[in-house]
């Protein structure tokens, strides 16, 4: 990644994210981002990123905040792990033990989500039929 900063303002419009929520997401310490001598929050590209992250699993698995520092710092302690190459077995074991209760979750999930929308199917399969019935009710 390069070396570019932004501002909380830039941020903002990159992530579609409001001020106040990006400072919420670093009172959660979900991220951190430096400080200018100004006291200026600076945002990485990586930083970008990790918000991208944050609102994908928001939006798209319904994660809460608290799931998804879970799963950052999960992501982020196996990431260093994986650079050093090393580890013990028992502490290999371990992490790959919550990775499969992360995974359990996102299927959980994945599954609420089509029954949800198994649910609004069949509500619209009703509407369908409703609405031709009504239509040649009229045309008659």
């Amino acid at each position: 990644m390069s070396d570019k900063l932004y501002k909380i303002e830039q941020v903002s419009n990159l992530t579609g994210l409001t001020k106040r929520a990006i400072r919420y997401y670093e009172d959660l310490n979900l991220i951190r981002p430096r400080r200018a001598e100004s006291a200026y929050r600076l945002y990485t590209e990586e930083d970008v990123e990790k918000i991208k992250r944050i609102v994908s699993l928001k939006k798209s698995l319904a994660f809460s905040l608290a799931e998804i520092k879970q799963a950052l710092e999960l992501d982020q302690e196996v990431e260093n792990i994986l650079s050093e190459e090393t580890a013990s077995l028992a502490t290999i074991n371990s992490y790959m033990e919550m990775i499969r209760r992360q995974i359990k979750l996102i299927e959980e999930k994945v599954s609420q989500l089509l029954v949800t929308r198994k649910k609004f199917e069949d509500l619209l399969m009703r509407l369908s039929s409703l609405e031709e019935k009504v239509r040649k009710e009229e045309t008659r």
